[in-house]
């Protein structure tokens, strides 16, 4: 027939017609199993007394939204893991560093006892440049020391009271330099720890050796105790230093008292206005503000705990560092 089409196109045709036709119906049954598969969802959500789940199911594009908050969830479990990792890996070495790791003071009771000094020699210049006051027979809390060398079993937890308490001034000479509204003195009057006394310096409990590959066993704790007199302002920069350092520092039951209870009387105020005599001592003269409010310190007494972290596999107790070669 003149027009029609002949006989092979008519079977290229049919058999596009069949094709077209079968892939309409498994993709009718693909999507009617995927309905029956987020309606089987739905209906356990439901059941699991979770409506939010079974309505975010429900919806077409439920599961492509899961799958996206999913893997943001993953990746910020990921960074999560890193950072705890870096910050695991900094408290191991200060652990060491604290132990005075493969140093010879950190086991021999006269290298000991010479960094000891050494370090009190230090501190007292540092303070003395930074406005600090530490007293001339401060000695971080080992006075039992200060005529005597102590046993070999006694100096690793000395060792380790040495760097901590090192540590703890430090900051404190850091703090002393923030901007104070008002000068004001500023001393540490006491710091004291577990090699303050004689029964307190015996070495701590060893602890069991780890496996090769095992997570760090519990960390030690040992605890400071500080009383020092400052501003406002240098006690909250130093509470911000323990807290940011790269040593654990943990602040525990912080006592704060202001000294000056009330305000001067009046007649005491009265002397501070009286009209001067000539205008340079006119100049000198306190505000009113600075002499009712200001110029205060505060009396703080604080804990401090180090805690210390072995690394896994070393294989030897936190305090009994190993000897370099």
């Amino acid at each position: 027939m003149k027009g029609g089409l002949a006989r092979s196109q008519l079977m290229v045709l049919g058999a596009g017609l069949v094709g077209v036709g079968l892939a309409g119906t498994l993709a009718w049954m693909g999507l009617g199993s995927l309905g029956e598969k987020q309606e089987e969802a739905r209906v356990l959500a439901e059941k699991m007394g979770n409506p939010s789940l079974a309505s975010l199911l429900a919806d077409p594009a439920g599961l492509s939204k899961i799958q996206r908050e999913t893997a943001e969830i993953q990746k910020i479990d990921k960074e999560l893991r890193e950072n705890d990792a870096r910050s695991l890996k900094g408290w191991m070495a200060a652990t060491l560093e604290a132990w005075g790791d493969g140093e010879e003071w950190s086991h021999e009771p006269g290298r000991w006892k010479d960094r000891l000094i050494a370090v009190q020699n230090e501190l007292q210049k540092k303070a003395s440049a930074s406005r600090l006051s530490l007293k001339p027979d401060f000695y971080l809390g080992l006075d039992a020391y200060r005529q005597k060398s102590p046993m070999p079993q006694e100096v690793p937890e000395l060792a380790m009271h040495l760097s901590v308490a090192k540590r703890l001034v430090e900051k404190l000479i850091e703090a002393r330099k923030v901007r104070e509204q008002y000068a004001t003195v500023c001393e540490c009057k006491s710091l004291s720890g577990p090699g303050s006394s004689l029964e307190e310096a015996a070495p701590a409990s060893p602890v069991p050796p780890s496996r090769p590959g095992t997570p760090p066993t519990g960390p030690e704790r040992r605890l400071f105790l500080l009383e020092i007199q400052c501003s406002p302002e240098v006690l909250f920069e130093y509470v911000r230093l323990l807290s940011r350092d790269d040593w654990f520092f943990l602040v525990k039951n912080l006592s704060v008292a202001n000294p000056k209870q009330d305000f001067p009387p009046r007649s005491e105020i009265e002397k501070r206005f009286r009209p001067a005599e000539t205008q340079e001592k006119s100049a000198s003269k306190k505000k009113l503000l600075e002499i009712l409010g200001g110029d205060e310190s505060l009396d703080v007494k604080m804990e401090v705990e180090f805690v210390a972290w072995k690394a896994p596999g070393s294989g030897k107790a936190t305090g009994s560092p190993e000897k370099k070669p």
